[in-house]
C-alpha cells in the first residue's frame, strides 16, 4: 500500500471541519474555519475538502489538527496549529511548514 493512498484513507476517516465549526473561545472570539492552500500545487482548498479535530486549551488557544484533499492534484496536506484568541486570533503553525493558512 503506497504512503499517499494510506494517507488519503487516514483523510476520509477524519471527521469534517466543519462540524466543529464555528469554534467559540471562551473569551467570545469566533474561529470559522480557514482557507488552505495546497503544499504541493498551491491551489486553493475549500473548507468542505478540510477534516479534522480541534482540542481545546486553557487560556483561550485551540490545537487544530487537519488534513485537506487538494481537488486540483489530489494531495492530502496536513494543517496543525496553534490557534490563540487571548488578543487578535492567530495561528502559529506546528509541523514547521510555511503558513498556508488566512484565517476567516
Amino acid at each position: 500500500m503506497s504512503t499517499e493512498f494510506s494517507h488519503q484513507m487516514e483523510w476520509i476517516l477524519l471527521p469534517p471541519l466543519t462540524d466543529a465549526l464555528p469554534y467559540l473561545f471562551d473569551n467570545g472570539t469566533a474561529f470559522n474555519g480557514f482557507q488552505a492552500q495546497c503544499d504541493r500545487c498551491a491551489a486553493a482548498i475549500k473548507l468542505s475538502a478540510i477534516r479534522g479535530q480541534l482540542s481545546p486549551l486553557p487560556a483561550n488557544r485551540m490545537v487544530l489538527m487537519a488534513a485537506a484533499r487538494c481537488d486540483a492534484c489530489q494531495t492530502v496536506c496536513d494543517y496543525h496549529y496553534l490557534l490563540d484568541a487571548s488578543g487578535e486570533l492567530s495561528a502559529v503553525r506546528l509541523d514547521g511548514d510555511s503558513d498556508g493558512v488566512s484565517r476567516q
